[in-house]
């Protein structure tokens, strides 16, 4: 007999009754296990070939990424799963991501002679809450929040029936063994039939905390404005965008457009919010001042319960600003008082927020690596065992040996209770992978994450935050692409901030990587020609301030309409004796400014505001039109703003916005054709629709490339550090 050990995502997934069936098609004896995070296999030899042949069937939510094969002793047992073992865990084992409900099981509940009718957590092997509710692995119920929860003899008989589509679902329930749900008035008082007290609240325009798979959702009545202004009052969250939950792929599309791969987004496992351009006016209060709303499908059958009755209801986490999504009711109850809350039994034991992806130069981008993406696990290796911190927003954690795995994003890093949760999670992975031996963190001090990484007893390594997306994308392009000795690419990364090993402010930055002799060499070529900002934290969100700053620098006629002439005055003494400024080459700080010249930018409440309230305008002009630039040691924008000066003068801001947008463009042109490259676009200015659009249309057949697997933004920063130590443990790393 031969024993096989598969790797990949291979729990969690029906992978272990997949198996089991095979096995007893082909007439093999043996048995199936989890081991680890692995599955172990024992079949007789002769069926080798053909169960390898039949793999290729397996399920859909599942991916093999190694199988290694021994001989074994011979045993003369039918075909059985074996009780999992636990062995040290390696990053060859993948944690079972959260999958939304699948048809069947929707069908289930919908159908009045199921007993799993009406039910709100309706799952089966194949669907249903994982990563949210693991606690170790193997992935066996005891493992998990279920483990309390005792099946009940029709349960049991599905568990344990190789016909039935719930052999061995471990998160399965029923209204026999329910996992009870409770509805709560704003006076804590808990009210019978909690399922229909929701819905009646929310046809009522109630506000109602709505627990979830990976935590409490805020949600509300779509079509009710003053509920709304509830949950933007409750989050301190006056202007940025909200989710909009809809019944049906039909009603989407009254609200939006949908292209063929934003409706495969739409309605896949992973159910993400979708970001796409609206196709009404009807739901602009979730989106001021947006040209694109985020919509998603019900999930799970509590959401599609909800929402068959009650229509479209806004869904957005339920945390504080700057805090990480609540996943308890007591936490809920302290931070959001006087709210309804539907709750439910089952513990939440990792709290995670819904993906996010955005339709960009053809593919969907990830927005937000979160519920159904994440964790992620990447087929990369590195000799020793390493961890990325991450960075001080979209915070998450990389680990790297034998695999490679990326956190779900975190958030930001600007409260107690961000700073608590990073902590829980890194003690989570610290366990099930071990005490890391090189840690790599960003460059500035200052950064929560950077400060705990010095707390890991291991040898640190500071890695410089565009250099960490330059390996974020080197690490992702290599994934499909195998460099060759000698062979080079160019990277353009473009964000908000990073600090330099000057101590500046970077971000508009341009890399040459070079493969040689197994690692890469890097070199930083250009910046973006370098403006000095105020570095007052107010006035860097203040866009008017940003405007009149890079006016003022080049001697903009317009510059005096841009702040009130106190203000102005103010900061024309700040820049001219550089007082309280910092240099900076950032993107994002230009998208402000220039947000700022065309009459859309504002005290940016949320991040990139302004910049996304400018791409909106944009959209609007039809032009083909760009502004001169010129790449020299820097990128120099200075021809661009003095072309731009009379379009502004002229009130033409829509042109003016638009012909930005396509000069960015053609600075990336500029430089593909300048070195001759593949060029690599990294850091969140690129998750830009219009400008990703505009660089697919005007590159024809030049190569460039858009990370698809890891967002661009700083979520893709752990996975750049651990890439970049790795890199330096190989060879001379990078001179920049």
């Amino acid at each position: 007999m031969v024993k096989l050990l598969i790797s990949g995502r291979v729990q969690g997934v029906g992978f272990r009754p997949f198996i089991y069936n095979l096995a007893h098609k082909l007439g093999t004896k043996g048995y199936v296990c989890n081991v680890g995070g692995q599955v172990e296999v024992v079949l007789e030899k002769a069926h080798l070939e053909a169960f390898l042949k039949e793999l290729d069937n397996k399920p859909q939510e599942a991916q093999i990424t190694a199988i290694t094969q021994e001989p074994t002793a011979t045993l003369d047992t039918p075909f059985y799963i074996a009780p999992s073992c636990g062995v040290d865990l390696s990053l060859k084992d993948s944690l079972p991501p959260d999958l939304a409900i699948c048809e069947s099981c929707l069908k289930d509940t919908q159908d009045p002679t199921s007993r799993f009718y009406n039910y709100p957590f309706t799952a089966c092997a194949h669907c249903g809450p994982r990563f949210s509710l693991l606690e170790s692995l193997p992935y066996d119920r005891p493992h998990t929040s279920m483990k309390d929860f005792q099946l009940c003899e029709d349960c049991a008989k599905d568990y344990n029936d190789p016909t039935s589509r719930r052999f061995f679902a471990q998160t399965m329930s029923c209204p026999k063994c329910p996992i009870a749900l409770h509805f709560l008035s704003p006076q804590g008082i808990e009210r019978q039939n909690a399922l229909q007290e929701a819905i009646d609240a929310l046809k009522a325009g109630v506000v109602v905390a709505i627990k979830g798979v990976g935590g409490f959702a805020l949600t509300a009545l779509a079509t009710n404005k003053e509920a709304i202004e509830q949950i933007r009052t409750l989050k301190a969250r006056p202007f940025k965008p909200l989710a909009l939950m809809v019944p049906s792929l039909q009603e989407a599309l009254k609200c939006v457009h949908l292209s063929p791969p934003e409706l495969t987004a739409l309605s896949s496992k992973e159910a993400p919010i979708v970001l796409a351009l609206k196709k009404t006016q009807e739901y602009d209060h979730l989106a001021p001042n947006l040209n694109t709303l985020g919509v998603l499908l019900p999930y799970t059958a509590l959401h599609f319960l909800i929402v068959q009755e009650v229509g479209a209801i806004v869904f957005t986490s339920a945390n504080l600003k700057s805090e990480p999504i609540i996943t308890n009711l007591k936490d809920l109850q302290a931070k959001f008082p006087h709210i309804c809350v539907l709750n439910h039994d089952r513990p939440i034991m990792h709290g995670i927020d819904d993906s996010v992806v955005r339709l960009v130069a053809g593919k969907m981008r990830l927005v937000r690596l979160a519920r159904g993406f994440a964790p992620l696990h990447l087929p990369l290796s590195a000799p020793e065992n390493i961890l990325g911190m991450g960075g001080h927003n979209k915070t998450n954690l990389c680990w790297l040996k034998e695999g490679c795995l990326v956190t779900p994003e975190l958030g930001g890093f600007k409260s107690m209770a961000s700073l608590e949760r990073y902590k829980e999670d890194l003690s989570f992975y610290t366990k099930l992978y071990g005490v890391p031996k090189v840690v790599g963190l960003d460059l500035h001090p200052g950064y929560l994450s950077s400060q705990v990484g010095k707390e890991q007893n291991a040898p640190t390594q500071e890695v410089q935050h565009h250099t960490a997306h330059l390996h974020a994308l080197l690490a992702e392009w290599g994934l499909t692409h195998t460099f060759k000795d000698g062979q080079s690419v160019l990277a353009f990364i473009c964000d908000g901030a990073g600090l330099s090993y000057a101590k500046s402010i970077w971000g508009g930055e341009v890399f040459l990587a070079t493969y040689q002799k197994g690692f890469f060499k890097t070199e930083h070529l250009h910046s973006l020609e370098t403006t000095f900002y105020p570095s007052s934290t107010s006035l860097l969100k203040d866009a008017h301030s940003l405007g009149y700053a890079l006016a003022y620098q080049h001697h903009l006629a317009f510059a005096p309409l841009l702040c009130e002439s106190t203000m102005a005055k103010n900061l024309a003494t700040i820049i001219s004796k550089r007082i309280a400024t910092i240099p900076s080459t950032s993107v994002g700080r230009l998208f402000d400014a220039v947000a700022g010249f065309c009459s859309v930018g504002t005290i940016n409440t949320y991040e990139a505001q302004s910049a996304m309230q400018l791409e909106s305008l944009a959209t609007t002009h039809p032009t083909d039109e760009f502004y001169p630039f010129e790449i020299q040691e820097d990128i120099l924008i200075a021809p661009m703003l003095k072309a731009m000066e009379r379009d502004i003068l002229s009130e033409n801001y829509a042109l003016a916005a638009k012909k930005f947008h396509n000069t960015l463009a053609h600075i990336a042109l500029g430089l593909s054709v300048r070195y001759n490259l593949p060029l690599l676009l990294g850091g969140g200015v690129f998750l830009n629709r219009l400008l990703g659009d505009t660089i697919q249309e005007i590159f024809k057949d030049r190569v460039f490339f858009l990370p698809e697997i890891l967002p661009p933004t700083d979520g893709a920063l752990a996975l750049g550090q651990v890439h970049f130590v790795a890199n330096s443990l190989k060879g001379s790393h990078a001179s920049c």
